[in-house]
């Protein structure tokens, strides 16, 4: 029998969280006042400095971070979640697995646009512009993909949450 506090906590747990569409803001490079690149000579490597991550009271509730354990989290909560509605865990179980589905793809997705910012800064260091514009339009092809991912994570978030309250609402 499922205690109705701790699936009411859980489910306040679960809202906090949050989604957003930031396009992965944190791996652009940073530029001077001239728009040029900014970076530094580690031996013969170019390090190209990144705009900072959000502060990580924010990533802790931003679902979808690929630089927190936020997600992590997140799927704890939907452990303990099944424990305490064990008549509802098969549909849990497929929403966290959706959930790490998506997951695993902005985290590949995160790494891709980190790269080709770090072409992107390479071609404006050599005044490659046609390679730039091939970059860009990839580069914008990648951040649609992460706001419609997003968009999943909110639509499955939103989902669990519906399931609560219709259990909660069944159950009283």
């Amino acid at each position: 029998m499922e205690d109705s506090n701790t699936v009411q906590q859980l489910l306040k747990t679960l809202q906090d969280f949050q989604v957003v569409k930031c396009n992965m803001h944190h791996e652009r490079v940073l530029t001077d006042l001239s728009n040029n690149p900014m970076y530094r000579k580690q031996d013969d490597t170019i390090i190209f400095d990144r705009v900072n991550l959000c502060p990580m009271k924010d990533r802790k509730l931003r679902l979808g971070c690929a630089h927190s354990p936020v997600n992590i989290n997140f799927e704890r909560h939907l452990k303990c979640l099944a424990a305490e509605l064990p008549e509802l865990q098969d549909q849990i179980l497929n929403f966290t697995s959706q959930f790490k589905t998506v997951v695993s793809k902005i985290y590949m997705l995160d790494h891709n646009v980190g790269h080709i910012e770090r072409d992107l800064a390479m071609c404006k260091l050599n005044s490659d512009d046609s390679k730039q514009e091939k970059l860009n339009r990839n580069l914008e092809d990648l951040k649609v993909q992460h706001r419609l991912f997003m968009t999943r994570l909110s639509e499955i978030k939103s989902d669990i949450e519906g399931l609560i309250v219709a259990d909660l609402n069944y159950s009283n």
